[in-house]
């Protein structure tokens, strides 16, 4: 598999993962908070009586966790793909 197939496969496994746990962790919240999902996503909240105010930002895990996850994916179907070809041979 190419290079630029992987990344892209993996990016969007990436983005898959990134979607359920924004949206658990937006469920999860009943009150003025500030949360960091796993996936590195800042949520901050303010309740209110008249509104409720949600505010998203990325930090720096996200990038590091989105990179890191990325290499081992492609180093993953790297391994896979070069196991296949010498089962082949």
């Amino acid at each position: 598999m190419k290079l630029t197939k992987s990344i892209g496969i993996g990016t969007l496994l990436w983005l898959l993962i990134f979607t359920i746990d924004t949206i658990y962790e937006l469920f999860q919240i009943n009150e003025t908070s500030e949360v960091i999902t796993l996936t590195g996503l800042r949520i901050t909240t303010d309740i209110t009586q008249a509104a409720l105010h949600t505010q998203f930002a990325l930090t720096w895990q996200t990038l590091m966790m989105y990179l890191a996850f990325l290499f081992i994916f492609v180093l993953l179907m790297y391994v896979m793909n070069r196991k296949k070809v010498e089962t082949n041979d």
